[in-house]
């Protein structure tokens, strides 16, 4: 915040100078622009900072849900995939089906 307002005190300087030395005023009101710029400037990087801390909170802090929604209401059983049935429960576990 002291870096805002020491540039907002650069810019009031310059444009008070630029009242009293009216040969050289485009000078001081370039100087006051530059001024400005680098508080707007100070001021959005000290906002992008904060944002980018709150950001860092954990990879699971928004849950499961995505931009599109709850993919888990979504989901269903691939197409590939097939539902096993008996007989290849009992291959798995080496038993034999009648």
């Amino acid at each position: 915040m002291n870096d805002r307002l020491r540039c907002h005190d650069m810019e009031m300087l310059c444009r008070q100078r630029a009242n009293v030395d009216a040969k050289h005023n485009w000078k001081w009101l370039g100087e006051a622009d530059r001024w400005r710029e680098l508080g707007h400037r100070e001021i959005a990087w000290r906002f992008q900072q904060k944002n980018v801390q709150q950001m860092h909170v954990g990879p699971m802090a928004m849950g499961p849900n995505t931009a599109y929604g709850d993919s888990r209401s979504k989901q269903g059983p691939l197409k590939n995939e097939q539902q096993p049935n008996s007989s290849d429960l009992a291959k798995s576990n080496n038993l034999e089906v009648e």
